[in-house]
């Protein structure tokens, strides 16, 4: 495995030295890796790292933490060996309520908070068993044995379910316990799975078993590995010893962590199979064996990640570099992309990634003496502190800096800088300018209009003609001429030409910095004083014209006649189309049936005149 300078952040004086690694060209999946790595319950450091392989939570948190893990509800849980008891906690890490077993005592290993606000957990008790097949001397058959238990409650902590797994599978299928002990770990029960049909996934570590337990009706469905197995590996190297973690994955193969105890060689591994369930056959999918091949004798779990993935957390099998226990993380096509070691003699019995969408803990700010401390926070955000920089929100200040009363102040522009256009109707308006100086620079969008309706015919071109430059208008409809120009401050006179033609009238305008309103459009009739011909309102009127000013054209005029050039009758002084256009009596259109060479309304309803007569 090749490493890169560790990068460590450092918490708080009680915090853990915690190194995290990324593999070169590699990064963390989404979410937070969660854990509580301990060197007694007394020393005992959950922990949170983001997914840029920051450390962001790492505190002292004597007797809880231990099964750090974020449920099927959203709320993160440990356990306090303390009080014996399971913690569940809020989104500052407090705790805000306590799970209890009811009638027996409570095992540490694992727990389910599920979201119908039920709750599954394990239990223990102290049973008298007779065991006579596996002790040395039958004639001292019994033994006290450490029986497990499972008991669902619901959300007031009513009982709803109970199983006793002595009821099911006898303690002399252990395959790790020590027959002369007066106290038997038969079962050694460390994690169980809620299956979707209800039924539970069962991990005993000392029976080298995994077993599948009908919910409704208690019976063991089928055990895998161990002693009198239902399944059979079909590579016997691959059998797993002393299982931690087992679930099964969405794919439906079973993944689990494999201590593997008594194997040879004495390594760890993740480890995931595939099932069959008709010829009971299990076969080896992939494995990811400890990175310094290394043995954890006990502790260690594993989980799928949402991109497909493998987070694995290795117990009590140490790294090298550092001596203590790690979390490794691995992508979809199983390459190790970053790992977590924790510092000597310190290990962690789980290992979890919480995806980062269900995040249920406020992030912020943790230091006291920062601007933006967060009281509530639980894990560790950016803090804002004097001296530091910050956006004041005014992109016109530069240098901005967070002051002594917590406010950010950056500075103006300095007298020798640059002013720039202050107003804001102008096209290059600077908003950081000052606003009582004028520098000259305002530049401002002019549009004009020029109605030339009221002369005898419309003509081809037009210009407007201004400081001795002619500037080339555009046809804007209904008889008149468009354009723009870009102008600055100051009195402006001009003219327009039509056809080469100037107009007498000289007409000007001015912009005044700073403008009281947008410059309006400037419009004129060609030819006269007024800014718009004589016209007609009327939009029913043929002499309408939405530049009109007036109605002294409505009722028709000399500039209303056929505007068809190829009409018999058409007028090159007609500016609106009377609808009097004649055409030539000979169409070379066999549609046009009136002759006046265009097919319209009037030829259909010439047709219908003819509909249903016979044809000679």
């Amino acid at each position: 495995m090749s490493l890169l300078q560790p990068r460590v952040w450092s918490q708080t004086p009680s915090g853990l030295d915690i190194n995290v690694v990324l593999e070169p060209g590699s990064a963390l999946g989404e979410g937070w890796i969660i854990a509580a790595p301990r060197y007694s319950s007394n020393l005992t450091y959950p922990m949170v790292v983001d997914a840029s392989g920051e450390l962001v939570l790492n505190d002292l948190r004597p007797y809880q933490g231990f099964s750090f893990e974020h449920h099927p509800d959203g709320r993160l849980a440990w356990f306090s060996t303390l009080d014996n008891r399971w913690e569940v906690l809020d989104s500052s890490l407090q705790v805000a309520s306590t799970i209890e077993y009811m009638g027996d005592d409570v095992d540490y290993h694992d727990l389910e908070l599920m979201p119908n606000g039920r709750v599954l957990l394990l239990g223990k008790e102290i049973v008298t068993l007779n065991v006579a097949d596996s002790v040395p001397d039958p004639s001292e058959p019994d033994r006290a044995v450490i029986n497990c238990l499972l008991q669902e409650q619901d959300s007031l902590g009513n009982v709803l379910w109970a199983w006793r797994a002595s009821d099911y599978l006898p303690p002399t299928l252990c395959t790790h316990c020590n027959w002369n002990s007066p106290l038997i770990d038969a079962y050694h029960h460390n994690a169980f799975q809620i299956l979707e049909n209800g039924d539970i996934l069962l991990c005993l570590r000392n029976m080298d078993k995994v077993v599948r337990i009908n919910r409704q009706t208690g019976q063991v469905v089928w055990t895998l590995g161990g002693a009198l197995s239902d399944f059979t590996f079909s590579d016997p190297t691959t059998l797993f010893r002393h299982p931690h973690d087992a679930q099964f994955t969405e794919s439906g193969n079973l993944l689990l962590f494999d201590n593997g105890t008594g194997k040879e060689p004495l390594v760890s591994r993740g480890v995931e199979y595939s099932l069959d369930l008709e010829t009971t056959q299990v076969t080896q999918v992939q494995q990811w064996l400890h990175p310094n091949g290394n043995y954890a004798s006990s502790q260690g779990s594993v989980q799928r990640l949402e991109n497909g993935g493998t987070l694995i957390g290795w117990g009590t099998g140490g790294s090298d570099a550092f001596g203590g226990g790690m979390i490794t993380e691995y992508d979809g096509a199983g390459e190790l992309v970053g790992s977590v070691y924790f510092p000597s003699n310190h290990y962690s019995y789980r290992a979890r990634k919480v995806p980062a969408s269900q995040w249920p803990v406020i992030q912020g700010c943790r230091n006291q003496t920062a601007c933006n401390y967060n009281p509530d926070a639980a894990v560790d955000g950016i803090c804002l502190e004097v001296g530091m920089p910050c956006d004041d929100g005014n992109f016109c200040t530069s240098g901005d800096m967070i002051q002594a009363d917590c406010s950010c102040v950056g500075e103006g522009p300095s007298d020798g800088s640059p002013i720039g256009c202050s107003d804001p109707f102008a096209i290059n308006f600077n908003p950081c300018a000052f606003s009582d100086v004028d520098d000259g620079s305002c530049q401002y969008l002019v549009n004009f209009r020029v109605d030339a309706t009221a002369m005898d015919s419309l003509p081809e071109t037009m210009s407007l003609s201004l400081s001795g430059n002619l500037i080339a208008l555009s046809a804007g409809g209904f008889g008149t001429w468009k354009g723009s120009l870009v102008l600055g401050n100051g009195a402006w006179e001009h003219h327009f030409v039509a056809d080469g033609v100037g107009e007498s009238v000289v007409r000007s305008f001015s912009i005044n910095w700073p403008l009281s309103a947008p410059l309006s459009e400037q419009r004129a009739c060609f030819g006269l004083e007024a800014v718009a011909c004589p016209g007609c309102t009327d939009p029913d009127d043929v002499a309408f014209s939405p530049f009109a000013a007036d109605d002294l054209l409505c009722g028709g005029g000399s500039w209303n006649g056929c505007t068809w050039p190829e009409a018999l009758n058409y007028s090159a002084t007609a500016i609106f189309d009377d609808g009097s256009c004649a055409f030539s009596e000979e169409s070379g259109c066999a549609q046009d049936l009136d002759g006046d060479g265009i097919v319209s309304v009037s030829d259909v309803l010439s047709l219908l005149a003819y509909f249903g007569t016979f044809c000679p």
